[in-house]
């Protein structure tokens, strides 16, 4: 049985979350442990564990984009994070 053509969305719309899941999510994710990294005294111990909590946090921002309705509004917070990060990481 087919899906109702009101809760499909467009190509358009699922290529904008596709490319955010896969670029933004993974910038955002990026930006934030380098961000902590440069912020920390030790940032031999981050390096080191970024490889797991940076997996974990790219999946967690995953999930959260295809929770998210809108194409827009998950880029907006994608790219909100890695402005604030990389402020972070430029002061």
């Amino acid at each position: 049985m087919p899906a109702k053509k009101k809760y499909l969305s467009s190509g358009w719309i699922r290529f904008s979350k596709v490319m955010a899941v896969i670029f933004g999510a993974y910038a955002a994710t990026m930006t934030t442990h380098i961000a902590i990294a440069k912020n920390v005294p030790d940032d031999t111990v981050v390096l080191l564990t970024s490889t797991y909590t940076s997996f974990l946090c790219w999946v967690g921002l995953m999930i959260m984009i295809y929770l998210i309705r809108r194409a827009w509004v998950s880029w907006a917070i994608l790219i909100s994070i890695t402005g604030v990060c990389s402020l972070l990481i430029f002061l």
